[in-house]
């Protein structure tokens, strides 16, 4: 399989989804996501959905040029309303408010709703390790994908928790695990 050079794949998912409605700016910064995903590995969360992405904007699924906003604004917590966006877009606005909030009272929680899958939970924490603070994800799927051990009938989904640990003279450690 040939290589591409990360900066072509973020190009061509950006075009892509620009050209799918989503507005440049909110293109590219979920295309570097995307990007980053297929560069750590999370290859189920890169540029493979691409297609299922545009498919969502075409059909009304994914609301492309949302307005995301803060509610329920407190010194600590907050709630961001993702307006049915590309989910990228939901966690990034509620991870950049997270350290924002967790720089003023020493700890914060933002939670989303209205938001749609936003790749590998890892890229999240991970942003928060990089300003050496501990991040944690949780969510919450909304697709039933397994069933429960020893069944048959799908009735569990895989919610996700990741969780980054800046390293002072270490690497960052990232645990990012599906749980069902």
């Amino acid at each position: 399989m040939p290589l591409v050079p990360i900066t072509t794949l973020v190009e061509f998912i950006s075009r892509a989804l620009a050209a799918a409605g989503i507005p440049p700016d909110d293109a590219s910064q979920v295309a570097a996501l995307m990007a980053e995903a297929d560069a750590r590995g999370g290859d189920a969360h890169g540029v493979f959905r691409l297609p299922q992405y545009v498919k969502q904007i075409q059909s009304g699924a994914v609301n492309p040029r949302p307005n995301i906003r803060v509610l329920n604004d407190l010194a600590g917590p907050a709630l961001v309303d993702g307006d049915n966006a590309i989910g990228h877009l939901v966690m990034k606005r509620a991870t950049t408010l997270a350290i924002e909030k967790a720089r003023e009272c020493g700890v914060a929680w933002v939670g989303t709703r209205r938001s749609n899958h936003a790749g590998p939970a890892q890229l999240y924490p991970r942003m928060i390790a990089a300003q050496n603070m501990i991040g944690l994800y949780f969510c919450v799927g909304n697709t039933n994908l397994v069933p429960p051990w020893g069944g048959t009938e799908v009735l569990l989904s895989t919610n996700p928790i990741a969780i980054s640990v800046p390293g002072f003279r270490h690497p960052t450690i990232t645990l990012d695990m599906a749980t069902y």
